[in-house]
């Protein structure tokens, strides 16, 4: 029997117990469980056993934001770290929502019932569950084993050999000597603490860490500690600590030699006087390649200057039966050898992830905002930050969920999947974690892959992942959708408060009025999302494969002039649409919008898109303008033109369009008002069952925002004055066109009321060598009214110009120079 939740954590660390809290404190009534594939909460805290312990980083920052640490040490070591997890778990009441001993396998997601699928291992059995959202908080590392060499001869040592992951309870170490073969943040733990009962213990490094002493108490808390409330307390010094570790991080990579002579100053002043600090604390990497080991009160050095303990920096020839032989030729005796040599990484817990059957390979795909994965659907990785604390990180992943899920219910969708833009895939990609640690580069190949900028690259910083996850849109690069068979694209916008389920197909009820508070969603059809562009936010549309085709909308409309092409047309094209800047959904452009700032954008969209061959420019009306003047700018990226009832080849044009020329009528004429959204609607079309009320909606909904509205006007008075289009700016363009020899195909409908068809006979004049075709009982808008016929009449304009000679090609390059000026 498959169980269902909304959401499933995978794992019962640190992160996925704090994911739990935050989603109980988000969303309480959200269900959820919590799969664990060991038998007690912990992750990390629970798995180490060895002798000292403890956290790098301070409890300020690694502990919960909602649960201030109350123990004196800042520096704590894992019993008490683990007190802190199991007490989060009482407190936060998740027992009953935790499944131990359940190691996840596998997950499957299908978009048709937008629900993830999740197979997990329990007492030798195989159990299932579904969820809405995926959270995978599992780390990054093996947990069954550690990292070990192969060195010759250890099988021959005659006493015990152990990995720090694995600590024998039963282990005894006092009276004896111990060599630590390693030199990270385990080995410089293992150190002290074992000091304290061994004979000697050795730390046997091939090459140096950096080593920084920290205070093992916070003395700012020490003041606040009874002072002020626990939480006010704990939020001013974690405030304080993610300063100064962030001031710490910054100062090592912009002035490494300063923070190499802090670390050497204080090892100096710490250890005995005659220690080789260049020989032993001085690596030949940059401070924060690789993460600092922090010992609390200096206690490694303690342990140095007591004579307890000492640093050899060599390489190992082999092992002994009794100790280590060095490729110095030095030996060190041994009756126990440490390997504190690293981990071994298994991404995601090892589990496997697919969408809709196929197999997603996790180690070749992009991470967006270091949290989600390019093409899965509704699922997060929890990795925490390398130069900080891991629940810093975790925190911002957790309540971005949260605000995600909370997203998906308001706007009724059911999935939301990442989707990285072509220039960012065919960029320069780097891993995930950037750290040169052996226990990275061992394994860099599984781990996914970051872009070269947000929200596709992790910040490793704080603040501006803070902004990022916490207060940044939701929306960019992004997909959304509903479960089941793909709803009917060309009424995108439903009435506010109705809710039709995806596939149902059912019709509108013709004598509905359009809801004029309604907050349509501007992503609601499949294949749209939000992009920047040359500094401008840009909603686009993207649907289907094949040869690539863009289509641009016209004056006061958007790219859902269009949906009924993206639908016959994407079966054998990669169709692209875009709300042209300062319409619709996109932002305006600073200054005056113009022709030349609507073309502009086109080559950065493109380029987004990952589209550098020439394209087919198709423009309506406006759109018609644009694509000539993005074509006589950029001759070389346009392979042809397909001109709807476009402007630009005759003076005459509907009333309203003069009139918005007038700057008092203007400002009058582009109120928000339903009616006028009706009236403006019923005049695109000939048929006028087409004027729906979703269409009237959705007009209305456009007019009412203020940058849709100032772009038109800005347009209209460009183009145009009360008498009619300017013959200037239409002279100029055609001319050059004409020139390019670019094939264009003109299409207009009979009945077009906005732009006459008389405009037709002109459109022939000025290009005598376009192809042309009429829509008969047709209105401005044949893309729409006459949607098969439009689509049969692309498709045979397009299959006869695929193969555009190259002299053309070349004769447009030639002459591009010359024209961009005119």
């Amino acid at each position: 029997m498959t169980e269902h939740i909304d959401v499933l954590i995978v794992g019962a660390g640190l992160s996925g117990i704090g994911a739990a809290s935050h989603l109980r404190r988000q969303r309480p009534s959200d269900t959820f469980v919590i799969l664990e594939s060991r038998g007690a909460v912990g992750g990390t805290w629970d798995l180490f056993r060895y002798p000292g312990v403890r956290s790098d980083s301070d409890m300020y920052t690694l502990g919960y934001s909602f649960r201030p640490w109350k123990n004196a040490k800042a520096i704590a070591d894992g019993e008490s770290i683990r007190e802190y997890i199991t007490d989060t778990v009482a407190d936060e009441q998740l027992e009953p929502h935790l499944r131990l001993n359940h190691r996840v396998i596998s997950a499957a997601w299908s978009t048709e019932s937008a629900r993830w699928t999740v197979t997990a291992e329990h007492g030798g059995e195989t159990v299932t569950f579904s969820c809405r959202f995926l959270s995978v908080c599992s780390g990054y590392y093996r947990y069954d084993e550690g990292f070990t060499p192969a060195i010759d001869g250890l099988h021959t040592f005659e006493g015990p050999i152990v990995h720090p992951q694995h600590w024998p309870a039963e282990l005894d170490y006092a009276g004896k000597r111990v060599v630590i073969v390693g030199s990270g943040a385990t080995a410089v733990t293992l150190v002290p603490s074992l000091a304290k009962e061994a004979q000697h213990v050795t730390m046997l490094q091939r090459s140096p860490t950096y080593i920084a002493p920290v205070p093992s108490r916070d003395h700012l808390a020490d003041r606040l500690r009874g002072r002020l409330p626990a939480q006010v307390a704990y939020t001013i010094v974690r405030a304080k600590n993610i300063g100064y570790s962030m001031f710490t991080y910054q100062l090592s990579r912009r002035r490494p030699e300063t923070m190499k002579g802090i670390l050497r100053k204080s090892a100096v002043a710490k250890l005995p006087a005659g220690f080789a600090v260049d020989t032993h604390l001085a690596p030949t990497y940059q401070p924060w390649d690789q993460r600092l080991c922090a010992i609390p009160d200096g206690d490694l050095y303690r342990a140095i200057s007591a004579e307890k303990a000492d640093i050899v920096t060599d390489r190992i020839s082999r092992i002994t039966p009794t100790g280590i032989r060095l490729a110095s030729g030095g030996v060190l005796d041994a009756d126990i050898i440490v390997l504190a040599t690293g981990l071994n990484l298994l991404v995601m817990g090892g589990m496997t992830l697919s969408v809709d059957g196929r197999p997603v390979d996790v180690s070749s795909t992009l991470t967006y905002k270091g949290m989600m994965l390019a093409g899965v659907p509704n699922f997060s990785l929890t990795i925490g930050y390398t130069n900080a604390s891991w629940t810093l990180k975790a925190d911002l992943v957790a309540r971005y969920v949260g605000r995600l899920l909370g997203y998906l219910e308001r706007h009724h969708y059911d999935y939301v999947v990442p989707q990285a833009p072509a220039s960012v895939s065919s960029g320069e990609l780097v891993s995930l974690i950037d750290l040169q640690a052996g226990y990275v580069l061992r394994s860099v190949d599984q781990l996914p892959k970051q872009g070269a900028h947000a929200p596709w690259r992790l910040h490793q910083n704080y603040l501006r992942d803070f902004r990022l996850l916490r207060a940044g849109r939701l929306t960019d690069d992004v997909r959304f959708g509903r479960r089941g068979a793909l709803p009917a694209v060309s009424a995108p916008y439903t009435e506010a408060g109705s809710h039709t389920e995806p596939g149902s197909h059912t019709e509108p009820d013709s004598r509905a009025k359009p809801d004029r508070f309604a907050r349509p969603d501007p992503l609601a059809v499949p294949g749209t999302a939000m992009i920047t562009i040359d500094g401008a936010r840009v909603r686009y549309r993207v649907t289907g494969h094949g040869d690539p085709v863009m289509m641009l909308h016209g004056i006061g409309q958007s790219l859902d002039d269009f949906a009924e092409q993206h639908d016959r047309l994407s079966a054998r094209h990669t169709v692209y649409s875009l709300d042209l800047p300062g319409f619709a959904y996109s932002a305006r452009r600073p200054g005056v919008a113009s022709l030349a700032t609507l073309a502009g954008i086109l080559p950065g969209f493109l380029d987004a898109m990952g589209v550098h061959e020439p394209v087919p420019v198709v423009g309506n009306s406006l759109g018609g303008a644009v694509a000539m003047t993005f074509a006589v700018a950029h001759p070389q990226r346009v392979s042809s033109l397909v001109l709807v009832d476009s402007a630009g080849f005759g003076s005459e044009v509907a009333l309203v369009l003069r009139l918005l020329a007038v700057k008092p009528l203007a400002r009058v004429l582009m109120r928000p008002n339903a009616e006028n959204s009706a009236r403006t609607v019923r005049a695109v079309f000939y048929d006028a069952s087409l004027a729906t009320p979703e269409r009237v909606a959705h007009s209305f909904a456009l007019s009412r925002r203020r940058s849709h509205a100032a772009t038109t006007l800005d347009l209209a008075r460009e183009l145009g004055t009360f008498r009619g289009v300017r013959q200037e700016w239409r002279a100029a363009l055609l001319a050059t066109v004409q020139r390019l020899g670019i094939p264009t195909l003109i299409v207009w409908g009979d009945h077009d009321h906005i732009l006459p068809f008389g405009h037709l006979a002109a459109a022939r004049t000025a290009l005598p060598d376009a192809q042309t075709h009429v829509f008969a009982n047709t209105g401005h808008m044949p893309q729409i009214e006459r949607p098969d016929e439009f689509a049969e009449v692309l498709e045979g304009f397009l299959a006869n110009q695929h193969g555009v000679s190259s002299a053309q090609t070349a004769f447009s390059k030639q002459i591009e120079n010359g024209i961009a000026s005119m």
